[in-house]
């Protein structure tokens, strides 16, 4: 349910894409360095966007170094690492670590099983540092896990419960941009699971796995109008509470990513979608 807060590449200087992408591997290496390399695999962008976001608010002091890679040993990278970075990786890994956990209580797969057991010992360092986040992480995705299991077809229901998980994660500190950091990290969430769902639909329809949207199924040029109208909302709200910060740091990485990144995702999975319903259906 990751990677649809992306950048749009060809709308970057170059410098700015140098910058996004020296977060991104400072994720990477943080990760790798304290969370083992396992943690690596749940790497995402949207992560790299709470980064972007809190760093331009909070201003820490950042650390950026050049070293290689797993992915490319022989061309040095700049990794920009700071106590924003700490954090997002602990967001990272309890979320993954409590969406195997919900994983493997409807599909026992022993690829899940196995990076479980794996992330279950890299889970304390986090766990520890932030028990209130973790705790509101699984209250949630209990409560997602509940609304799947009776096959609930409220759609606003099912993704505000992600938007709160994701409000919790964005709310770095209790101070005067809490508010606006909730309104963002709300709407990122409900964005996610709203364009997960759309994406999945015939997917989970085949395998018979649980989707909000199901009962449109046969009716995708509705669907698409609907979802095309709830996740345009989402996106005008997570918008505001970005003008609202006011930002002065990362700000053109930033505005590219909610601009138009994001809305080139979302656009493009709403078509493909229908095309895919057209074919299957000829």
């Amino acid at each position: 349910m990751f990677g649809y807060v992306k950048i749009n590449k060809m709308d970057l200087t170059f410098r700015e894409y140098e910058h996004y992408r020296g977060y991104y591997c400072g994720l990477c290496k943080y990760l790798k360095d304290n969370h083992g390399e396992i943690s690596r695999l749940s790497l995402n962008y949207d992560i790299t966007f709470l980064i972007l976001v809190l760093t331009a608010i909070y201003k820490p002091e950042s650390k950026v170094i050049e070293e290689g890679c797993i992915a490319n040993p022989f061309k040095k990278k700049k990794k920009t690492i700071n106590e924003i970075t700490e954090y997002a990786a602990s967001m990272n890994v309890l979320l993954t670590y409590y969406k195997l956990e919900d994983n493997l209580k409807d599909d026992k797969g022993i690829k899940d099983k196995l990076a479980y057991n794996i992330y279950k010992n890299k889970l304390k360092l986090a766990y520890e540092k932030y028990p209130k986040k973790a705790q509101v992480i699984k209250e949630q995705l209990d409560i997602l896990y509940n609304l799947e299991i009776e096959k609930n077809t409220n759609i606003d229901l099912v993704s505000n419960t992600f938007g709160k998980l994701m409000s919790e994660i964005f709310a770095y500190k209790e101070d005067e941009f809490e508010k606006d950091l909730r309104q963002i990290g709300f709407n990122v969430g409900k964005y996610i699971y709203l364009l997960d769902a759309y994406e999945d639909l015939d997917k989970d329809y085949k395998k018979g796995s649980y989707n909000p949207f199901i009962e449109y199924i046969d009716k995708r040029e509705e669907l698409k109008i609907r979802a095309d109208k709830l996740i345009s909302m989402s996106l005008g709200m997570l918008c505001r509470g970005i003008d609202n910060l006011n930002l002065e740091m990362n700000t053109g990485i930033i505005e590219n990513i909610v601009y138009s990144g994001v809305y080139l995702r979302y656009q493009n999975i709403l078509e493909k979608g229908c095309e895919s319903n057209v074919q299957q259906h000829i």
